[in-house]
């Protein structure tokens, strides 16, 4: 009897103890927007694939619509360690480093995606990666682009040129180069959390939103929330990049680095595509619920473009980023890299 139970027992501990051995690495993954966004759904397909890839040795849950955290609580989150993963904007991230808003400085008015795309993928890439690196934050793959932002959309006032922006209050993503950009152009604006505008819009605390995109708007459904205007100009451009939490990193292994790695690697540009073609389809969608867009004149753009560029070192000496980097950025964006 004695023999049976120390069987019985040791039979236990070693079940016990090959359990733990194969017990899955259980990661989180936050994002603010809703689900069916296309963050969401890169999100989705990128858990999905480290997970099939590591044989479900690690598994990704993804929170979407901020349930874990708003914005910049995500990253001070993943700088902490307390945030294992998350896909975040550029405007978002540059509150922490800000040379990531390189994208919507003047210089970005008017440039198309295929210049942006060229920037993203060369050099000045690998430079936002190791930027990111020095705020306890790794980014295992290249960005991708997101949508052109457009100054102004809004509620009961359209606007139809720069003039109309005067003294509208307009709710803008945490970047200090967004909202000093839209100070010098004559509006308004206060940097909110995503997860706050739809609030803010229906009890008419802000008249609309700036720095944004089509895609943040039908995104979010915000023409439920009242958006009823855009003012589109093609004001710079927005993307997306993958984060990790460096600390989450450096637990994992070679192999289970090399897996987030590779997933990330082959769902990129899948969500770029997405993203164009949400782009392509966003003007019937608005228009569908009752948004009217005004494009703005190339001519007023142009020159709005030249007033800006002539106050963008100040821009970036207030916005707190490295002149030399951003002078990387031009003369890569004038073909002189």
């Amino acid at each position: 009897m004695k023999d049976l139970i120390k069987t019985t027992l040791l039979g236990a501990l070693m079940a016990t103890a090959a359990s733990a051995a194969f017990a899955a690495t259980e990661l989180r993954l936050s994002v603010e927007t809703p689900p069916g966004h296309v963050r969401n759904l890169a999100a989705e397909r990128w858990a999905e694939l480290i997970e099939e890839k590591s044989g479900g040795e690690l598994t990704v849950e993804v929170f979407p619509a901020a349930q874990l955290y708003k914005s910049a609580d995500a990253i001070r989150a993943l700088a902490s360690g307390a945030l294992d993963m998350s896909i975040q904007a550029n405007v978002t991230m540059s509150q922490f480093e800000p040379n990531l808003s390189f994208s919507i400085l003047p210089v970005f008015f008017g440039r198309t995606a295929e210049e942006a795309n060229a920037i993203l993928s060369g050099p000045i890439g690998d430079e936002l990666g190791e930027m990111m690196a020095k705020k306890g934050i790794n980014v295992p793959g290249p960005a991708f682009l997101f949508a052109p932002q457009h100054t102004a959309f809004t509620t009961d006032t359209p606007v139809t040129s720069y003039a109309d922006l005067s003294g509208l209050k307009l709710a803008t993503p945490p970047s200090p180069v967004v909202v000093g950009v839209l100070k010098e152009m004559g509006g308004a604006p206060q940097a909110a959390a995503r997860s706050e505008i739809p609030l803010m819009l229906s009890q008419g605390q802000i008249d609309g939103m700036g720095g944004v995109t089509e895609l943040t708007i039908t995104g979010g459904k915000l023409w439920e929330s009242g958006i009823q205007n855009a003012f589109a100009d093609n004001a710079g451009w927005g993307y997306y990049m993958p984060v990790v939490s460096q600390r989450t990193m450096d637990k994992l292994s070679e192999e289970e680095q090399a897996i987030v790695r590779d997933s990330w690697a082959e769902i990129v540009g899948w969500a770029a595509d997405h993203a164009a073609e949400e782009l392509a389809q966003a003007r019937a969608v608005l228009a569908e619920n009752g948004v009217t867009v005004v494009d703005a004149d190339p001519a007023e753009v142009a020159t709005k473009r030249e007033e800006l560029l002539g106050l963008q070192n100040q821009i970036v000496t207030e916005g707190g980023m490295d002149a030399a980097f951003i002078e990387r950025v031009t003369a890569a964006l004038d073909g002189n890299s």
